[in-house]
């Protein structure tokens, strides 16, 4: 087994949490399987063979994922008295922003409610009372299998574990090797990183592909800009809970580098997670894609199996190490199903379940020892590419990351602006300058 090191997260009452993508395991202290009296979960009294449906709500095909992988259907034979009912909708900003009205309401919550790493540090800090202590369900053992990144994130200060942690999102760029191959580009992994070795670089191989093509070299401004800015440790906040996103450079640079790209003719102008974006993969309307490890499930179904082998994956350039994204099954209190939810949870975010996830090209795990069975992985759709060991490294090499708890915020609203950039031909110090009104607006200062 690989050494691996680990970092203790740190928890402030200032609102922030730092992130950092190495694999290692957490012993949590004092956390028996039943937890607390008066915050342990009330196991069904009912016969456990019979029938119970747990909903889901969902976003950006987490349970779709599952669904692929075959994880549904090997807990469905593991339990046959069990039946999954999940919507999910693309759009996360669409989704917390349903999930926040029914909190507020307190009502049409469903039995398991994912939470989003931009999202994680508000649920720990304001809304810790409305989600269940999985400690509390009779299914915390496998907590002790995450690295301390993972659980400390969704763990309030007063220790409530409030999720179990789903995929990571270590980063990669991918690629249509079909398109760079046509354009007289170097077009598999290694030709591709040894000419690309820094951001710079892949900015000037993507005038030259434009330059041949006529076609976009990458789908997006705001993709870009997640790509730049997911190699930082401090983005929008500080360690002592600062917003510093207005006099961060990294964020004033990486939104200016973005904005050039697109007044340059790089990007296809498409939103992510949109219909047209789905079927660009598909089409290849654009060479690449900044690529977190759960883009390949999208890539596969969006540009189906017509496309296997025409894409790709290389490092980010030059050594660098990002993540971008990541999320946790979360349990609302008012779960009536509260017991049945967390087993569910529980199965599909152990360590078997998640390396057959990303085994089968679908998303990279969070659980440590999963992670250990994931190196040499391959995939027939992406042929040439070492997926198992390019988002391995990218996941131990990976900065720390510091979470505050507007980070989703923000970061959607730079990315609207960067889209007024592209689509409106708005300047970037004005798109910049709406962008910063808005959010401060939305957030009160």
């Amino acid at each position: 087994m690989s050494t691996v090191r680990t970092r203790k997260s740190t928890r402030r009452s200032t609102g922030v949490v730092v992130s950092v993508l190495t694999a290692g395991s957490l012993a949590l202290a004092g956390c028996s399987a039943g937890g607390s009296t008066s915050e342990a979960v009330t196991q069904n009294t009912q016969d456990a063979n019979a029938p119970v449906t747990i909903t889901v709500d969902s976003f950006g095909g987490i349970f779709d994922g599952f669904k692929k992988a075959g994880l549904l259907d090997d807990y469905k034979k593991l339990h046959p008295n069990v039946t999954v009912n999940y919507k999910e909708v693309q759009q996360e900003a669409d989704y917390w922003t349903a999930l926040q009205t029914k909190l507020q309401a307190g009502t049409g919550l469903a039995d398991i409610q994912p939470i989003e790493v931009s999202r994680v540090a508000l649920v720990t800090e304001q809304q810790a009372d409305k989600w269940v202590d999985m400690k509390s369900t009779g299914q915390a053992s496998p907590l002790a299998d995450y690295p301390d990144w993972k659980n400390g994130a969704i763990t309030t200060e007063d220790g409530k574990v409030l999720g179990f942690g789903t995929d990571a999102g270590p980063m990669a760029i991918c690629f249509r090797s079909d398109k760079l191959k046509a354009a007289g580009l170097p077009s598999t992994p290694d030709a591709l990183s040894a000419r690309i070795k820094s951001f710079d670089d892949y900015e000037a191989v993507g005038a030259e592909y434009k330059a041949k093509t006529g076609k976009a070299w990458m789908d997006s401004a705001s993709g870009y800009y997640r790509v730049l800015t997911s190699t930082a440790k401090e983005i929008n906040y500080d360690e002592s809970g600062k917003a510093i996103w207005t006099t961060n450079p990294v964020v004033r640079d990486s939104f200016n580098r973005s904005a050039k790209v697109a007044q340059q003719g790089l990007t296809a102008k498409l939103e992510q997670f949109s219909a047209p974006w789905n079927t660009a993969m598909n089409t290849g309307a654009f060479a690449t894609i900044a690529c977190p490890a759960w883009m390949l499930g999208y890539i596969q179904e969006k540009a189906g199996a017509a496309n296997k082998g025409n894409w790709s994956v290389m490092p980010l350039p030059g050594g660098a190490a990002g993540n971008w994204g990541g999320s946790w099954l979360s349990i609302p209190k008012s779960s009536k199903n509260q017991a049945a939810a967390a087993e569910l949870a529980a199965f599909m975010t152990s360590a078997e379940s998640e390396a057959k996830e990303f085994k089968a090209g679908i998303a990279f795990p969070s659980n440590a020892k999963a992670i250990d069975q994931i190196s040499s992985v391959t995939n027939p759709y992406f042929p040439g590419a070492p997926i198992g060991k390019i988002f391995g490294d990218a996941g131990k090499n990976a900065p720390v990351q510091v979470l505050g708890i507007d980070d989703g915020t923000i970061n959607t609203t730079l990315g609207q602006g960067l889209t007024s950039v592209e689509n409106n031909k708005v300047s970037p110090d004005a798109a910049w300058a709406t962008a910063s009104k808005k959010i401060t607006d939305q957030l009160g200062s």
